[in-house]
């Protein structure tokens, strides 16, 4: 039976810059690619709730969504399962000297204005698409 799962990620406005962070070398999906926090949504609980409740566990870091900024979506025939994922603006409530990252889901973490200050770093392919529409 054909389901939906949810995927939440924050891009999260803070100071100047974004903050980005780098997948760690176990993840399964795109190690040591530059991502920002994010993930699954619980059965259950409404995207906005499990976005701070992922940047939470993530980062340790409090933040209020502002707006949907991005969608996109794939079908995954080996789990029967349509993966949507939005991303959300956030603005950041807690201090940046907050920061936690989450070992065994992130490495390091930078705050940029551009993707282009991470040089030829590996970047999940949705990031592209952020960062050109906050430019337009």
């Amino acid at each position: 039976m054909l389901g939906n799962k949810i995927i939440v990620h924050a891009l999260i406005k803070c100071n100047s810059g974004y903050l980005v962070t780098k997948r760690s070398k176990e993840e399964t999906a795109c190690p040591e690619y530059w991502d920002i926090p994010g993930g699954l949504a619980e059965d259950g609980e409404l995207p906005k709730r499990a976005l701070k409740r992922e940047v939470q566990e993530e980062v340790n870091l409090d933040v209020e969504p502002t707006k949907i900024i991005h969608e996109d979506s794939n079908y995954d025939a080996k789990k029967d399962l349509v993966f949507i994922r939005l991303v959300y603006l956030c603005e950041l409530k807690s201090n940046l000297e907050n920061i936690k990252l989450q070992l065994e889901e992130h490495s390091e973490y930078k705050i940029i204005k551009a993707l282009d200050e991470l040089e030829s770093a590996k970047i999940v392919p949705f990031l592209d698409d952020i960062f050109t529409d906050l430019e337009d």
